[in-house]
């Protein structure tokens, strides 16, 4: 019997996990869902889909695995939309960046016998890159070669864990399991911070007095740092900084002390201290990058998602290289 799986969300990353599936998956139909309808028909058209879903209800009831490749302030809506619906043992596989809160909503919202496991997939090496106007085909190829970063509530059945980690192979990504609250944490470092970065770049540009003619003047340095801000709509920004408002503001101060110390040396007139200063952070994403684009995490701190001997909670391991036995059981950190 084929193997039913939605995807909620016909967005780039919903979009691109439908044709890594169509491609690499075998007796699997995928049903796309989208509250726009636009870009519901445009991932049929691209063959991300074989077909889609009007309605939630239906499609929903009959999914084996429903795939949320949504905005962080949209799960817990979907969630309680889908929860009523799904069959016994449906997987429900939450793509989006925040953990920490939908580990709680799934718990709280998800009948008895369906399961929820937070699936963050990372991006291949070759599509770092944004454009300048933030638009980029989906791709079957997005992830391959990739981490996938899993989230596994306690007590979950070993076959979903199997099901979350066939995704992940479709999607041809090495998976690691991580608690949810480092999740939320590297969320702020990685996804907050630039956003918030890019959105304040422009607020300013805007404001200065000589906007008029550096609007006209602005080249791609301008473009691919202010298009970070504006990515989603403001609505999804919004909810997502204040979901993981601890971690954003943590960041926040952080680079705050950051651009204090810059412009301190730069008012001071210190070019030996500001050079030195610059250089550490060019070396740092060159170092970065060239990790990045070689892919060897596993072979460096990363352990690949195999479920070990006596259980899936005896082995886990998150990007810190922390046992879990380091971790409370219920997946949250010790205080």
């Amino acid at each position: 019997m084929a193997r039913e799986i939605l995807i909620v969300g016909m967005n780039e990353i919903g979009a691109s996990i439908g044709l890594a599936i169509r491609r690499a998956g075998r007796g699997v139909i995928c049903t796309g869902y989208d509250s726009d309808a636009s870009a519901a028909r445009a991932a049929r058209k691209s063959g991300a889909v074989e077909k889609l879903a009007m309605g939630l209800g239906r499609s929903v009831g009959g999914a084996d695995v429903v795939i949320l490749a949504l905005p962080s302030g949209q799960v817990r809506g979907y969630l309680e939309a889908i929860g009523p619906r799904l069959k016994r043992d449906a997987l429900v596989l939450d793509t989006s960046w925040l953990k920490a809160d939908a580990v709680g909503w799934a718990s709280e919202i998800l009948p008895e016998g369906r399961h929820y496991i937070g699936a963050v997939p990372t991006v291949a090496a070759g599509a770092l890159y944004i454009g300048a106007s933030g638009a980029s085909e989906p791709s079957g190829d997005l992830f391959e070669g990739g981490l996938m970063a899993m989230v596994v509530p306690a007590r979950t059945p070993e076959a979903a864990v199997d099901l979350a980690l066939q995704v992940a192979s479709w999607l041809g990504t090495t998976p690691f399991f991580i608690d949810p609250a480092e999740v939320d944490g590297v969320a702020a470092t990685v996804v907050d911070l630039p956003t918030i970065l890019g959105a304040a770049l422009m607020r300013v540009a805007v404001r200065s007095p000589g906007w008029r003619e550096a609007r006209r003047m602005a080249g791609r340095l301008f473009a691919t740092s202010a298009i970070v801000g504006a990515l989603q709509g403001p609505g999804d920004l919004q909810a997502a900084l204040h979901l993981n408002r601890g971690n954003v503001l943590t960041r926040l101060d952080e680079t705050i002390e950051e651009l204090e110390a810059l412009r301190a040396l730069i008012a001071g007139s210190d070019e030996e201290g500001l050079e030195r200063h610059l250089a550490e952070a060019v070396q740092a994403h060159y170092a970065w990058l060239a990790a990045r684009m070689r892919g060897e995490w596993a072979q460096e701190e990363i352990v690949p998602g195999e479920l070990p001997e006596g259980g899936i909670f005896d082995r886990l391991l998150g990007i810190g290289g922390l046992r879990t036995k380091d971790r409370r059981r219920d997946g949250g950190p010790r205080a």
